[in-house]
């Protein structure tokens, strides 16, 4: 049966509110007879209706995108940014749920991110991400009570003939980076190629993302060229821009460019 992927209008959003509706009276009578049943056995998962009003509403004022899955002529799925992603009750088991998970990365990609990051919840839901190949990190902390996943987004670049540089980016806590020996959470090196105006085009995208901790804007680079260090300062700071340090949709640091300067620290 053929499917699309459709930007929400208020039609869509009635007919998921509609089953989520259903889904969570089901839930309700679940639970009760759970309770009463003295909680023997699995406790009954909950949908997203109690984060749908939410949704709705930021969808409404513009802060968020809804995709939906329409198969045939029914909305079977919907996909609230990288936040919930959830398919019918009774659709589920038919690869649904694949198509929206690829419909998120490949979105992710075109934004530009050099990571996907979601909190997975239920946890019986953590083998179908694990399928989509997400890392879950059970141990970091998360914003929603689901357990933090990650999926990198590899960006490469074909070179051209100039000149090979080698080079070395580093990305550091702030607290390693006063230790007399700071170790690095992420390290990209290899050849860059030097382009007319100086600059190194890099081979990969290096990307600044530490799986077990989010400071964001406390993380330090470290660049090096041709085992000489150009630059070591916090990544948000003016000056790393001025190297090449820029910022994706996901608000993780990158370089693809590095602008050789003076050697500072």
């Amino acid at each position: 049966m053929t499917h699309e992927i459709l930007p929400a209008d208020e039609r869509l959003l009635a007919e998921v509110e509609a089953w989520l509706d259903a889904e969570e009276v089901a839930y309700e009578a679940a639970f009760e007879a759970w309770e009463a049943n003295d909680y023997e056995g699995d406790a009954p998962v909950r949908g997203f209706r109690c984060n749908w009003d939410s949704a709705k509403r930021a969808w409404r004022e513009g802060y968020s995108e809804i995709h939906v899955l329409v198969v045939g002529d029914q909305a079977v799925g919907f996909l609230d940014g990288t936040d919930i992603l959830e398919i019918r009750p009774g659709f589920r088991g038919n690869g649904y749920g694949r198509l929206l998970a690829d419909f998120m990365v490949k979105s992710a990609s075109d934004e530009g991110r050099s990571v996907v990051k979601i909190e997975i919840a239920p946890a019986s839901a953590e083998p179908f991400w694990g399928r989509m190949g997400f890392t879950p990190m059970d141990d970091r902390p998360s914003s929603g009570g689901g357990t933090f996943a990650f999926k990198i987004l590899p960006r490469t670049f074909n070179l051209g003939d100039g000149e090979r540089v080698p080079y070395t980016i580093s990305f550091f806590t702030q607290k390693e980076r006063y230790k007399d020996d700071p170790k690095a959470f992420a390290q990209f090196d290899g050849l860059g190629e030097q382009l007319p105006d100086e600059r190194i085009q890099l081979p990969e995208r290096a990307f600044c993302f530490n799986p077990e901790d989010d400071q964001h804007v406390d993380y330090f680079v470290k660049i090096e060229l041709d085992g000489r260090l150009v630059h070591f300062d916090k990544a948000k700071y003016e000056e790393s821009t001025s190297f090449g340090v820029e910022r994706d949709p996901g608000y993780d640091f990158y370089i693809e460019r590095i602008n050789p300067k003076p050697a500072s620290v």
